[in-house]
């Protein structure tokens, strides 16, 4: 029997977590735990994403500038295995491997739209001595390129990327269950952080979903266990924002867990009223 819109809607926002966990055992389904920091954020250069990096996340809005290469600052950064996930040109999921090559640029075997993990597959004693970059840069200088062409970073000690930005894959439907802001690193206590969620679909503005403060005396900690999901359409961008803090050399981690479902689950009309990037 189908399902129609309004009994879809019903049931999407009354899923628990413990349901939606169980529903991970059947094909099309699968769970996306999401994690980043970024280690020092001033006042004078709020906002900013929260990814290792820093600043504001550069988005390529439209796939014209693609991700192509991932280098070391570090010469001695050879050999190891690292998967590289996230979006080709159209959106798709991919999920890649590429072994480094010091400070010289490894070329993708899939250039990329978005990218949104990394992570160091080696064997015990492969771990990496510099910062390792993703970027669209042909001609970094020693293996750091330059700044604006930043898409991914890991740092020393880390062998993963941290990162509290996603991408919601081509054809597939996301249904965000939960989030937390916290205080990773103080230096004033009092101090004040103001955060905030943010979601963009394709082509459109970034729009606010949720605001909220953190202290670093007290509540340096804020978690969002959703009563109900919020239901995410495909090639969405969703980003964690250090909007403001009152003192510098604050650093704030932020997590989010999101199901992400095959749109083929779900009858036509109901893929449309979500806003699935096939009917716009």
């Amino acid at each position: 029997m189908a399902i129609s819109t309004e009994d879809f809607f019903y049931s999407a926002t009354t899923q628990s977590m413990a349901e939606a966990v169980g529903m991970l055992r059947a094909p099309g389904y699968a769970y996306v735990d999401k994690f980043g920091e970024n280690p020092e954020i001033d006042s004078s250069t709020a906002p900013e994403d929260v990814w290792e990096f820093g600043g504001l996340y550069p988005y390529d809005q439209f796939g014209l500038a693609p991700i192509q290469f991932v280098s070391s600052s570090d010469a001695g950064d050879t050999g190891q295995r690292i998967s590289v996930q996230g979006l080709d040109i159209k959106g798709n999921l991919v999920d890649q491997e590429i072994i480094t090559d010091g400070q010289s640029n490894v070329a993708l075997p899939t250039a990329l739209w978005r990218v949104f993990r990394m992570e160091n597959n080696s064997d015990s004693g492969g771990d990496l001595v510099g910062t390792l970059f993703c970027h669209t840069d042909p001609d970094p200088t020693a293996g750091v390129p330059l700044a604006a062409n930043v898409r991914a970073i890991i740092t020393n000690g880390n062998n993963q990327t941290l990162m509290a930005l996603y991408t919601i894959p081509k054809g597939k439907i996301g249904f965000l269950y939960r989030g937390e802001f916290g205080v990773s690193r103080e230096a004033a206590s009092g101090a004040s952080v103001q955060c905030a969620y943010y979601s963009r679909r394709l082509g459109k503005v970034f729009k606010i979903k949720k605001r909220i403060d953190l202290q670093t005396s007290g509540s340096s900690l804020y978690q969002d266990n959703r009563s109900f999901p919020d239901i995410i359409p495909d090639l969405t961008d969703i980003r964690l924002t250090v909007e403001s803090v009152s003192t510098n050399d604050i650093g704030i981690f932020a997590t989010f867990d999101l199901m992400i479902v095959d749109e083929e689950k779900y009858p036509q009309e109901i893929q449309k009223a979500i806003g699935q990037s096939r009917f716009e």
